[in-house]
């Protein structure tokens, strides 16, 4: 398993951004993109194959586009208030303004969801 660390310097990127991953067991299942000017969510066909529960407020059959991140990714997002996430923010050099990176570095698992964030380069 990669360190924070390496996660951070693999994905330090200018243009396109990386691609966010939501992972379930291991299997790929749905994405999320930053675009101009904003972010598009979208399930794969995994996520209906292994019959799971639509994300919230991410409806199946819909692709999300809007210039927020869907409220599943803002709850996501480490409180960049609490003392060891500022620690972790500084200690790796973390942009606190770059969604995608606070979450696929700081917010990949959770002890009450079973997806998993996972960062991916756009190839």
């Amino acid at each position: 398993m990669k360190t924070i660390q390496e996660l951070r310097l693999k994905f330090r990127y200018h243009q396109p951004p990386p691609t966010l991953k939501i992972l379930y067991e291991g299997t790929e299942v749905a994405e999320l993109k930053r675009e101009t000017p904003g972010y598009r969510f979208r399930y794969l066909d995994a996520f209906s194959k292994l019959d799971l529960e639509p994300l919230p407020g991410l409806p199946l059959g819909r692709e999300y586009r809007d210039t927020a991140l869907p409220l599943y990714f803002r709850e996501r997002l480490p409180d960049t208030k609490r003392l060891d996430v500022k620690r972790l923010i500084a200690q790796f050099n973390i942009p606190t303004d770059d969604e995608l990176l606070l979450l696929g570095t700081l917010g990949r698992h959770t002890i009450t969801d079973p997806f998993e964030l996972r960062l991916s380069s756009v190839a």
